[in-house]
């Protein structure tokens, strides 16, 4: 019962990190914290402005996303307080058919 019980933790542990390691891509990082700079800088900024920030770090449309995804985490973690973060998020997502 012992093994049973280290061995599901030790996937969970596994699966943790290997996930972790999936969003570490550093030129989606830098978009993600631009894109946060640039929102927590300018609450009101325009969709085409978010989306030239994507084409700039080379983020093409099928992972605008994920990328996206990332962003509110990053609102946060810069202080924005939860409900202002998921209402910029509005502008983020009307960024992706934006990009090529």
């Amino acid at each position: 019962m012992k093994f049973l019980i280290i061995g599901i933790f030790a996937a969970i542990v596994a699966f943790l990190i290997w996930r972790s390691k999936q969003n570490t891509d550093p030129k989606e990082q830098a978009c993600v914290i631009e894109i946060g700079n640039l929102l927590k800088a300018n609450p009101d900024a325009q969709p085409q402005a978010i989306a030239d920030v994507f084409k700039k770090h080379g983020i093409d449309h099928f992972r605008c996303q994920s990328v996206g995804t990332m962003v509110m985490p990053q609102l946060r973690k810069q202080g924005l307080k939860p409900e202002d973060a998921r209402i910029v998020m509005g502008q983020v997502r009307a960024a992706y058919p934006l990009v090529p």
